[in-house]
């Protein structure tokens, strides 16, 4: 079944309901799923005559916007595989596509066309195409509006390629993710289920994935005009203003937005009553981020989503599961609550090997191996929506193995499970200081500090033999004792506190501490 059946099932069945509003706001654009269904057809047809067909590569970079999801519909109706690429690492990424599918367009912005013009590994893609207005060497797609609507939808096998992207690289190189059109159904499907998803309503989508899945399920995304690379620096109170204008029922974003919204509403007194749904994740969720928001949106429920590039979703948490056991428990080193793994998942905790490939085992022997609950190690799952490989086979090795013939996917994350099999995070296996049974993960000192009011941010890392807790301070933070923070902690053996200005935090979500570049931060001063 090829994905672009779901979104012409919700076109038939509410035409003129909005699929995507974006825009200024207050000049927002809606585009409503006929609008879609006619667009993209209209862009396939276009596709098509450039000699886009089955199989082929469309390297397309078109920011969040009605734009982009016509152009990925547009791919689907042939058979095409959108490709979506990190800008930075353009030439590394796309030489690994060359081998596996060929490119055989290029979509753009005219920010995007212009580095292409800049970018040899871009140049070589033709025909290109600009998402408006007029750009040397490449034809408008408002040409496809003069052009009758492709009639025809590609027939792919479910196993066939959907989708091709990269992984965010924390836990290694960035790995190319060839999505199949079985595991894009199969993750819509599941994030449907429990996003709480009702077909009419309103999501303000800030993360792609999200969109597809209301796409396919006949829910209207509203998509804000704000840099979502950059989601602390986004103005929170034009995402108010757009929240109470469309009276948005939902909401999914980074907790890095999240929280900079709610501090917003606590320090204006206003909360968002419109709200029935608000979920977080891409990074891990400190109970203060689900405690500020239940306070600003006091309709919602409130819940974290843990989950990766290779499985979305792992587990889910509401706040309201959340009890007064857990907060000390979490003081005293037990890491950070994740909730209990969704039902179509398969996770087990096994002892820490990460950096080190995993043979394959028996069923019996994959059993037999799982740690007990209460017991610390590395997290792996297995599951419909959980992807099998990568790109070329690259980065398999490290992070796949069978347990007889289901394959799973090491997460990179460490963890353990309570005795109410709910999911407790500790951080990155790769950030592990020390060795178990002794070892210290980061996320077990950062989540026992997170609900300090003086401090922004904390990091706990291993640097030239010593145990070091990185601070950035809160602003208007005045003095912090260092000795009585080491002091509270006695179980970490923390030997030094740092403070920094800024920790520098991955540039995908704006909210993950960027360990390498920590470290060479404190190397450099």
């Amino acid at each position: 079944m090829n994905i672009i059946e779901l979104l012409d099932d919700a076109a038939g069945r509410t035409p003129d309901t909005a699929a995507i509003i974006d825009g200024p706001l207050e000049r927002e654009r809606i585009t409503t799923f006929s609008d879609l269904r006619r667009g993209s057809r209209q862009i396939a047809s276009l596709l098509s005559r450039a000699g886009v067909g089955p199989g082929d590569g469309i390297v397309t970079l078109v920011p969040m916007s009605a734009p982009l999801y016509a152009v990925i519909a547009a791919a689907f109706r042939l058979g095409a595989v959108p490709v979506f690429i990190d800008p930075d690492n353009a030439t590394t990424q796309l030489e690994r596509c060359h081998d596996a599918l060929p490119l055989k367009a290029f979509v753009g912005s005219p920010m995007a066309c212009l580095l292409r013009l800049l970018t040899p590994a871009l140049r070589t893609i033709k025909p290109a195409f600009v998402t408006h207005g007029w750009f040397p060497g490449t034809t408008s797609l408002g040409v496809a509006r003069r052009m009758p609507p492709i009639e025809h939808t590609a027939t792919r096998q479910d196993d066939a390629p959907a989708m091709l992207t990269f992984t965010s690289g924390s836990t290694g190189a960035a790995k190319g993710l060839l999505r199949s059109h079985r595991l894009l159904l199969s993750t819509q499907e599941i994030l449907s289920r429990h996003l709480d998803l009702r077909p009419g309503s309103i999501t303000l989508a800030t993360m792609p994935n999200l969109v597809m899945t209301n796409l396919g399920h006949g829910v209207t995304s509203y998509i804000p005009d704000v840099d979502l690379r950059r989601p602390a620096a986004a103005d929170p109170a034009r995402i108010a203003r757009a929240i109470d204008r469309w009276e948005i029922e939902s909401l999914l974003a980074s907790p890095a937005l999240v929280e900079h919204l709610a501090d917003h509403c606590l320090t204006a007194g206003r909360t968002l009553n419109s709200l029935r749904a608000v979920f977080t994740g891409g990074a891990p969720v400190f109970l203060r981020v689900l405690e500020k928001s239940a306070r600003t949106s006091p309709q919602a429920r409130v819940a974290a989503l843990y989950g990766s590039t290779e499985a979305e979703p792992i587990a889910l948490l509401s706040r309201d599961e959340i009890t007064p056991a857990d907060h000390a428990a979490i003081a005293e080193g037990a890491g950070l609550p994740a909730g209990r793994p969704v039902p179509e998942i398969r996770l087990r905790i096994l002892k820490d090997h990460w950096g080190q490939p995993l043979a394959n085992v028996s069923e019996e022997e994959m059993n037999r191996r799982s740690l007990p609950a209460g017991a610390r190690g590395e997290i792996v799952v297995s599951g419909p929506h959980v992807a099998p490989g990568y790109l070329r086979g690259q980065g398999e090795a490290e992070s796949k193995f069978r347990a007889g013939d289901t394959v799973w996917h090491r997460t990179g994350d460490s963890g353990w499970l309570d005795d109410h099999h709910r999911l407790w995070l500790t951080g990155r296996c790769a950030a592990r200081v020390g060795e178990p049974p002794g070892a210290i993960y980061p996320l077990m000192v950062e989540a026992a500090l997170a609900s300090d009011p003086r401090l922004a941010r904390a990091a706990f890392v291993s640097y030239r033999g010593k145990r070091l807790l990185v601070l950035e301070l809160a602003r208007k933070a005045g003095a912090v004792d260092m000795e009585e923070l080491i002091n509270a902690l006695p179980w970490a053996g923390i030997d030094r506190v740092v403070s920094l200005p800024r920790i520098p935090l991955d540039r995908r979500h704006n909210a993950k501490i960027d360990y390498p570049a920590l470290l060479a931060e404190l190397a450099a001063r």
